[in-house]
């Protein structure tokens, strides 16, 4: 994939995370330390609180994480997605995913964002149990992308899917991976066995660099590791 400055443009750098919050359940105070560590512009969190005063939850845990609340929680199935003040946001999505017989309902949240000027859209994306459900999904979110209209577009969640599965070898097809040929898996977060937690970048952009989070504070925080993924956009 070519970098941005192949198209003649100036770069604007965009660090996003991705992070299975396990609905607060660990140590609440080490899940806002990670955050605050890992300076994010935009975080797209899973399992975000979704029940009772899910929303002042969600907004004191981005006050905790120096972040902001953008959106989500119970009106996404506790999908939400933080930002840093540096970001500008123009439009947000807050949706839930159709229903599957005997499953769990699934959401997402998409918002078309700047950074100094440079656009893109990035939705927080939590795919249920059920593999058959998964292409369905995928296709409604990328439905609610499209009519943003924006070239570059990140997809960042957990895809309760390894690398080998159909709907990863999908949107490998049609995204860059950012992880591809790390391998670092993210689940579960004190002995990982599994890569199920990503990000996928498609459009003019560049990922510059892809991280899975590993320290003392992310053992005790939730059950999955966050990660880090660097993209550098073009400024308009």
């Amino acid at each position: 994939m070519p970098g941005v400055e192949a198209y003649g443009f100036p770069v604007e750098k965009l660090r996003v995370v991705t992070y299975n919050v396990r609905a607060l359940r660990g140590d609440r105070a080490a899940v806002s330390r990670v955050l605050r560590s890992l300076d994010a512009d935009i975080v797209c969190l899973q399992e975000a609180p979704r029940l009772f005063r899910w929303r002042s939850r969600c907004a004191a845990l981005a006050r905790e994480s120096g972040l902001l609340y953008v959106a989500g929680g119970g009106t996404a199935e506790g999908v939400a997605m933080l930002a840093a003040m540096r970001v500008d946001i123009d439009a947000v999505v807050e949706q839930q995913l159709s229903r599957s017989p005997r499953l769990r309902r699934r959401g997402f949240v998409a918002a078309r964002i700047r950074k100094a000027g440079a656009p893109c859209t990035v939705a927080s994306v939590h795919l249920g149990l059920g593999a058959a459900e998964h292409p369905r999904h995928i296709a409604e979110i990328r439905g609610v992308l499209n009519r943003f209209g924006e070239e570059v577009e990140v997809l960042a969640g957990d895809f309760n899917e390894t690398p080998g599965g159909a709907t990863w070898r999908r949107l490998a097809s049609e995204f860059v991976d950012a992880g591809e040929g790390d391998g670092s898996p993210t689940f579960p977060a004190t002995k990982p066995r599994k890569r199920i937690d990503g990000v996928f970048v498609g459009g003019p952009a560049s990922v510059t660099a892809y991280r899975v989070v590993d320290d003392d504070d992310v053992k005790v925080a939730s059950d999955h590791r966050p990660v880090v993924v660097d993209v550098e956009l073009g400024r308009t």
